[in-house]
């Protein structure tokens, strides 16, 4: 039988294809074997995160690592894997220095954490600074371990100065993005929320930006203002609502009393009634009128009291009472007139 080479490159292809169908099949059966074991050993290693593709025994890492140490992990497992040649890292770390957000809330008599933590032992750190700034309070911590923080020393003292300022919150929160520190909520007292309102940039830990947001003063109750004139002086005690009160009072003191020493130690407070500002404006026009006297809000209770010239002003400052305070404060009064001296008679000679 003669040879006819012809015919045999016509079953060339078929060859090929077959081959090609084989090398095929068994690089398929590799990869998907390759991928079940991988699969299985990131989940028994509790990283359900990472995903591993193949190309042949090529290995590709994927998704989003909450920490750098986890992610070097994968990597190390998928390594090991009998039959892996190499691994391609084409994960991503969940947050990054610009985004690395961290949380606590003070409600209730429970500290609440959220947010990111670099490792295992900054979480155990963070729980002790809060611990240690308030023993008292519950501690309910559920931050999660995450990569891409600032650096460890920076981003630990910038948790530790927001701890400093949630135990001056009676109720309230302060939240970290990056290094920028928001802080709301009601302060714990007037002296807290002045430590809070005017805290001096130098104060801050490096980088660090302070937003203080939305803090009020405390609530107090009795809410009481006092207000106090010898003649020569005009004193202020107790609370005030706010700062622009305390300006917009003081320059109502001094126009009224333009020649007198003023004295301010009123602390800003909240739980004033409505119509405070007019109840104390006022009380401070018809203290003008008086000799000395002494004026006390506790409440909604008002009273006068003091000393006039004359009969005439006394009585005109108790007609006052009755039309020019808010009708939402009780005003009594209690006025007495100054006794002019016995006229001293000429000795009989």
């Amino acid at each position: 039988m003669g040879c006819r080479p012809v015919k045999w490159l016509w079953g060339l292809p078929v060859v090929v294809l077959v081959g090609a169908l084989a090398q095929y099949a068994t690089s398929t059966r590799v990869e998907r074997d390759l991928a079940e074991r991988t699969s299985v050993a990131l989940r028994e290693a509790g990283l359900p995160w990472a995903t591993a593709s193949f190309d042949g025994r090529d290995a590709v890492l994927e998704g989003l690592s909450f920490s750098r140490t986890e992610r070097d992990t994968a990597l190390r497992i998928i390594s090991d894997i009998w039959g892996v040649r190499k691994v391609v890292d084409k994960s991503d770390l969940i947050a990054s220095p610009d985004t690395y957000t961290w949380l606590a809330a003070k409600e209730d008599g429970k500290i609440k954490i959220r947010g990111h933590v670099p490792t295992a032992a900054d979480r155990q750190a963070v729980v002790g600074f809060v611990k240690a700034a308030m023993p008292d309070l519950e501690v309910d911590d559920k931050s999660m371990l995450a990569g891409g923080s600032p650096p460890r020393q920076e981003w630990l003292g910038s948790v530790s100065f927001a701890v400093v300022q949630l135990r001056q919150l009676k109720k309230g929160s302060v939240h970290l993005d990056g290094t920028r520190l928001t802080v709301r909520g009601e302060a714990e007292t007037t002296l807290a929320y002045r430590n809070l309102v005017t805290l001096p940039a130098g104060q801050l830990p490096a980088r660090m930006e302070l937003n203080v947001e939305k803090v009020e003063p405390p609530v107090v109750k009795p809410y009481s203002t006092r207000v106090k004139f010898n003649g020569t002086t005009l004193s202020f005690r107790g609370h005030v609502v706010s700062e622009s009160a305390r300006d917009e009072v003081m320059r109502r003191a001094r126009s009224l009393f333009p020649d007198k020493r003023i004295e301010d130690a009123m602390q800003i407070a909240s739980g004033a009634p409505d119509e405070w500002r007019w109840a104390l404006s006022a009380s401070l026009i018809q203290l003008r009128r008086l000799v000395s006297g002494r004026v006390k809000m506790e409440d909604n209770d008002l009273e006068l009291e003091g000393i006039a010239a004359d009969e005439r002003t006394a009585k005109d400052i108790v007609e006052a009472i009755s039309f020019s305070f808010p009708s939402a404060y009780k005003v009594s009064d209690n006025l007495s007139v100054r006794e002019e001296p016995p006229v001293q008679k000429p000795p009989v000679n």
